[in-house]
């Protein structure tokens, strides 16, 4: 039992830095990384997807795995992508370098993040993502 509470905390540490960050109650971010899942792979945790390139619930490609890598020195595999747990991690991760938005609402920062996630670093620039986020707002709850 203790060792399942552990994993829980250490699992809620990861989000706190956004979290706090952003001014937000964890669900609200919960939420958007739900949202995002749907989008990405209907929940599918071992989803296939850009001819076979993009991966697990959240279609993450090699590139990502690697910048995740570059950025925190918890070494993540290409098969780690396959498990939900470890893809929100990265994509936490992915997400904590958009430090760009401390004066934004969160369902600002949320579009710049899914947009980002959608279309790389400069996707929340790029008009091609504006049919991703609509998707993502459609799955908000």
């Amino acid at each position: 039992m203790k060792i399942l509470i552990i994993v829980f905390i250490a699992m809620d540490l990861l989000t706190i830095p956004i979290i706090k960050k952003r001014g937000q109650a964890k669900n609200s971010w919960d939420n958007l990384v739900e949202a995002i899942i749907q989008v990405e792979s209907r929940g599918n945790d071992s989803a296939v997807g850009d001819n076979g390139k993009a991966v697990g619930c959240l279609q993450i490609h090699p590139i990502v795995v690697r910048e995740v890598n570059r950025l925190v020195s918890k070494p993540y595999t290409l098969d780690d992508r396959y498990s939900r747990a470890k893809s929100i991690e990265m994509f936490n991760i992915i997400s904590e370098e958009y430090d760009c938005c401390e004066e934004y609402t969160f369902m600002q920062y949320a579009e710049i993040v899914a947009r980002r996630w959608n279309g790389g670093p400069k996707g929340d620039k790029k008009t091609a993502t504006l049919e991703y986020w609509e998707k993502v707002k459609k799955e908000l709850k």
